[in-house]
């Protein structure tokens, strides 16, 4: 049997380095073969930052300086639920990875992450978008909470139980940036429709894609916009890259 956590953080902003958590959830499963996971175990807490909450982050959460006032994430009960995992899903992981790392009860963990959003191919599934309130809606339920942590950690859970094995597989491949590097300007639809977003700085279109996926994308770019010999760039994306598609990024915590 392997035993999986999902996680999900509240902050008071998005940057990790200077920004603080103020609320965590976590789901315990276990994957048993074949049949859907099963839940385990839970845990939610809240932590006061010691700063006031910017009123964003309160009409988001719905949390207060009064909520959080004197509370602390208890760090020894995370640290056990992370520590015996084989596995640690978030939705935007880069997210919520870049946060726990910060934190000094966590640091010489060894965790292997996979992604909800990026390591299900949710594209080839018929879904256009990979947020994950939409995702879940599109799925036929909805989060009653969104952006509490353990209701987003239940909506996580609960969307990726008949994808985990996508999901695990794609998590130890290698991922890489596709630059479409001198594409003629009249094949900017296909690049678009095929997910390639325009990169304003290096004036080049480009999308991120797993090592499964890259000799299709290979083949797309030499038979529909190069119309022989490729001459796209490929760069892998080494682990916690923060560049991430814009859709992968959240816009808030």
């Amino acid at each position: 049997m392997d035993y999986g956590v999902v996680v999900d953080l509240e902050t008071t902003g998005l940057d990790a380095s200077k920004d603080r958590i103020i609320e965590i959830g976590l789901v315990e499963f276990v994957a048993t073969g074949s049949a859907l996971p099963v839940m385990t175990g839970t845990y939610s807490g809240l932590e006061d930052p010691g700063m006031p909450l910017p009123e964003v982050i309160q009409k988001l959460t719905g949390l207060s300086d009064d909520v959080l006032r004197a509370r602390q994430i208890d760090w020894l009960t995370v640290r056990s639920m992370l520590s015996r995992a084989s596995m640690v899903v978030a939705h935007n992981a880069d997210f919520d990875r870049g946060f726990l790392a910060q934190r000094p009860e966590l640091r010489d963990l060894n965790l292997h992450w996979a992604c909800s959003s990026r390591h299900i191919n949710w594209r080839a599934h018929g879904f256009r978008t990979r947020a994950l309130n939409y995702l879940a809606a599109d799925h036929g339920f909805v989060n009653p909470f969104a952006h509490r942590a353990l209701f987003d950690c239940a909506t996580t859970f609960r969307l990726i139980s008949p994808y985990l094995a996508e999901l695990t597989a794609r998590s130890w491949m290698r991922e890489f940036s596709v630059l479409a590097t001198g594409a003629p300007f009249e094949v900017k639809d296909l690049l678009r429709g095929r997910g390639y977003r325009w990169d304003p700085e290096q004036r080049v279109w480009w999308r991120r894609v797993f090592e499964d996926e890259l000799e299709s994308e290979r083949e797309f770019l030499r038979t529909d916009i190069y119309k022989g010999a490729p001459r796209h760039r490929e760069d892998e994306v080494r682990s916690g890259d923060s560049s991430a598609e814009a859709e992968d990024a959240p816009q808030v915590p």
